[in-house]
């Protein structure tokens, strides 16, 4: 059971994680370079407080994790640059559309392998119930997150209301 609940937390987390991370590119910036920063002081302050890492901890986990982070970032706008070009490409033979299939499902192990690599380390670093109280407090993060950003949404003013 752990192993599944393992595996849910993170698909929950990678999923919320790409939110976050396609915010951060370059092209389609809705939020902004500094705001982004903010937001990951935030969480690397809210997964401290969760994992309940002391100072010796946090100062050999953070740098891991952050160059962790770094990569899963690095992925993910690699998996976005091959959904934008399907997007332009809108008549696809049966080939081209296998190859979109095949190259997104390498993209997909490439982010469970770093998964597994760093969750290996971070368990090294920090034990494997600090590891998995990880995960769990990312994806709480990730969904408190989409919460303050639809909320932010539904604040904003849209258009006015057609006159009839």
């Amino acid at each position: 059971m752990i192993t599944r609940s393992l595996l849910r937390t993170l698909l929950i987390a990678c999923a919320l994680g790409a939110v976050v991370t396609t915010s951060a590119q370059e092209d389609e910036l809705p939020i902004p370079p500094e705001r982004l920063q903010e937001v990951k002081a935030q969480r690397s302050a809210y997964l401290t407080q969760k994992m309940g890492l002391s100072p010796e901890e946090s100062q050999r986990f953070w740098p891991v994790y952050n160059q962790y982070d770094k990569e899963l970032e690095t992925l993910r706008r690699e998996r976005r640059e091959g959904h934008r070009a399907l997007r332009a490409d809108a008549d696809l033979t049966d080939a081209e559309a296998a190859g979109h299939i095949d190259r997104e499902l390498a993209s997909q192990q490439r982010e469970l392998d770093l998964r597994k690599r760093y969750s290996g380390e971070f368990i090294k670093l920090i034990g494997a119930r600090k590891t998995l109280e990880l995960h769990r407090a990312e994806r709480d993060f990730n969904r408190e997150l989409l919460r303050r950003m639809r909320e932010r949404q539904g604040e904003r003013p849209g258009p006015p209301p057609p006159r009839r």
